[in-house]
């Protein structure tokens, strides 16, 4: 969903500005001039083709010279290709020598019909190109995905000495945004502050290419020095923050972009609605929807999109369905949102009922789709249905992806089927972390210690580094085996990484050292995290009564409650159970009271 928002940011400043051309003619001729081309353009476009061809042969036979400003009037005017290739035929009859203002014009009117191989003929067939040229043809191949063929014209207008303008910097930085080159990209920054070239839409550029390269620091810089801000500038670092996952600080501009007078277009709201879904922050959704996007567009497609995937993250999945319900207009992105969001929240047969809906209505299932259904699959355990999109999957045209095949592994581990996920994750031509984490907590959830940790092995010997989900599930692992010294050494990996900070990565620790009697260290990991939820106080009072140290889980169950958290039945149980040789004397607990108070004598 944001990749339309980044890549519609990307291009809307640009494009339509990249084939305009400056006039230097005076304003009543040129009027004049242009409603007598407009004429003639109607008489010629109007008539059968074998007229037309006559009309323009008698223009050229009586020496009617159109100046370049009327045949790019002329272009202006068309609105299919036919229109723009008798314009042409026009062009290639009356004017005798190569017109750079005309072939720029033909090039841009080629490319707006999406007809990208004529509008390479014209640039190839040019005896002098200048900047507008080269920005044009460049745009152009980057607008449709061939960043290579892209890259290539750009070292040539390099070569051929071309001297950039601020249209033809905005390109190169969205060349080296989309090839993530940030080497390149930095040094043609250098370049445009150098040159002076720097204004809102170059600017506005620089910050969405550091933050697609992952620099957000440099991007929030770029931003901060702007002397000037439009809606463009704010809603690239707003869809920056977004897509790095800084939810809160995407929230905290919108807020400040709002209380400065400029109201939002449709690319903030998208952004916006992200950060409102990655951060839970329903209320602030809520608002979003209510007092902005229905005024900005009703029927937007993407918005509608955005406020599914948002609800649905907040778990309000009645109110997701609301909205996809009241959208005349769906797309893939829409119905892959409402399955995504099903499946997120358990629901995994509604999930599955969308698909169905989905492929009876003929829309097209893309690999996202693909991922959403599965995890639906693996949800409610659907094994057969699962085998099923698996085997439709092979037999489509749609190619090996990593995340498809990252989730049929998770898919068949959810449904016991070890020998299945083992084949997938063989046969992956690339494996990377989420693919790697998949079958190791598989193994783990299915018993399969030994096999988690061989893997784990295995992934590291590949340089793929293990991430906080991989390192829980592998440090679980070691607590079923009873394997001490395998956890001390997936605990040293950890501590070099930013794993460590993360609260269910030392819950896992702390659990780990518990099982295999290492309770001083389980102590030492709970006393040094930076915060702890529900999951790490359990693991320290079971650890410790566990290990028979009763007095120590009594104490942190107290300080547990006097830290605001509740101490549930579970909890109460099992540390009773294990510590019932302790005088009675020590701990009376309130069973009736809701709360659990503890008075401990």
């Amino acid at each position: 969903m944001l990749n339309r928002v980044g890549e519609g940011l990307l291009f809307a400043s640009t494009s339509a500005s990249v084939c305009s051309f400056d006039n230097d003619s005076d304003g009543g001729d040129e009027n004049e001039a242009l409603n007598a081309a407009e004429l003639n353009f109607q008489d010629i476009i109007s008539s059968p083709l074998d007229a037309s061809d006559v009309k323009i042969d008698n223009f050229a036979e009586k020496g009617e010279c159109f100046n370049p400003e009327t045949v790019a009037h002329w272009l202006r005017l068309c609105c299919d290709v036919e229109e723009v290739g008798r314009v042409h035929t026009i062009v290639l009859k009356c004017f005798r020598g190569s017109s750079t203002y005309v072939d720029n014009n033909l090039i841009c009117s080629y490319l707006k019909l999406g007809k990208l191989v004529q509008a390479r003929k014209v640039f190839d067939g040019m005896s002098r190109r200048d900047t507008v040229t080269w920005t044009a043809i460049i745009d152009g191949y980057l607008k449709y995905n061939l960043d290579d063929e892209a890259f290539k014209l750009f070292h040539s207008s390099i070569k051929h000495g071309v001297q950039p303008n601020s249209k033809m910097f905005v390109c190169f930085m969205n060349l080296c945004c989309k090839r993530v080159d940030l080497a390149l990209g930095k040094q043609i920054h250098a370049r445009i502050l150098k040159s002076n070239w720097s204004n809102l839409i170059v600017d506005s550029a620089i910050v969405n290419f550091y933050s697609k390269c992952g620099e957000i620091s440099s991007a929030f810089r770029i931003f901060d020095r702007m002397a000037k801000l439009d809606v463009v500038c704010w809603t690239t670092i707003i869809t920056a923050c977004s897509q790095h996952g800084l939810g809160h600080e995407a929230l905290l501009l919108l807020s400040q972009m709002l209380g400065d007078g400029f109201f939002p277009n449709e690319y903030t709201i998208c952004a916006s609605l992200k950060a409102c879904g990655e951060n839970k922050a329903l209320k602030f959704g809520t608002q979003l929807h209510g007092a902005i996007a229905k005024k900005i567009c009703k029927s937007d497609v993407f918005i509608g999109t955005s406020l599914i995937d948002m609800y649905a993250k907040c778990g309000e999945i009645v109110s997701s369905k609301k909205v996809f319900d009241r959208m005349k207009v769906r797309n893939t992105a829409t119905w892959t949102s409402i399955i995504s969001g099903y499946a997120r929240n358990g629901f995994g047969e509604e999930a599955l009922n969308f698909f169905r809906l989905m492929k009876r209505k003929k829309v097209y299932v893309n690999k996202l789709t693909l991922v959403c259904v599965m995890m639906a699959c693996g949800t409610i355990k659907a094994s057969l249905i699962g085998r099923e999109v698996h085997a439709q999957k092979i037999k489509s045209v749609i190619h090996t992806n990593m995340y498809i095949e990252s989730t049929l592994v998770w898919f068949y581990c959810r449904c016991k089927d070890y020998s299945h996920a083992f084949n997938v994750l063989k046969h992956m031509p690339l494996r990377d972390v989420v693919s790697w984490t998949a079958i190791i907590s598989g193994c783990a959830r299915l018993g399969l210690e030994t096999e988690a940790l061989d893997f784990l092995r295995e992934m590291m010997e590949e340089g793929v580094l293990p991430n906080s989900y991989t390192y829980s599930s592998a440090l679980k692992a070691c607590a079923k085996l009873e394997a001490p010294m395998q956890g001390k050494l997936i605990h040293s990996n950890a501590s070099k990484t930013p794993a460590l900070s993360n609260v269910f990565v030392n819950s896992a620790l702390i659990y780990m050292y518990a099982k295999c009697g290492y309770i001083a260290d389980a102590f030492q990991v709970f006393d040094n995290m930076p915060e702890r939820n529900l999951v790490s106080w359990k693991a320290m009072i079971l650890g410790y009564a566990r290990n028979g140290h009763c007095r120590k889980a009594l104490k942190l169950m107290y300080r547990m409650r006097a830290e605001g958290f509740v101490v549930d039945d579970y909890i109460l149980a099992t540390v009773l159970t294990a510590c019932g040789g302790i005088d009675s004397g020590d701990i009376n607990w309130d069973l009736e009271s809701s709360s659990h108070d503890l008075h401990a004598s």
